[in-house]
């Protein structure tokens, strides 16, 4: 399985609307992706998200990320946010979020 997470970091809660109408596009369009395992949202506070998706291929997530109202919500990430982070893995079991948490910190050089 093709293990992916990221982190968004909103630059204040008046970017929360665009950043939930593009969320909920992207969900819908989650819902139908060839691949697909499992998926699943986090958050901390008002303006820190989290996403884990589980694929079966880094091919079908590439299909995924490149499409569609997911790419259109990438392009306006830099707009909305001020930190974007993933990590991707490849993996025999979904990870729990603090694995999730600890791997993509790990990557970018801090403590959990």
């Amino acid at each position: 399985m093709f293990i992916s997470v990221t982190r968004l970091h909103l630059k204040g809660k008046r970017k929360l609307p665009r950043f939930f109408v593009y969320t909920i596009k992207s969900i819908i369009q989650s819902r139908k992706a060839d691949g697909l395992k499992f998926s699943s949202f986090n958050k901390e506070g008002w303006v820190t998200y989290w996403t884990l998706t589980v694929w079966e291929s880094k091919e079908h997530m590439k299909v995924f990320r490149n499409n569609g109202n997911h790419l259109k919500a990438m392009k306006i990430s830099r707009n909305i946010a001020d930190e974007l982070e993933s990590v991707n893995w490849d993996a025999e079991t979904i990870p729990d979020w603090d694995e999730c948490k600890d791997t993509l910190f790990k990557k970018y050089g801090r403590n959990v």
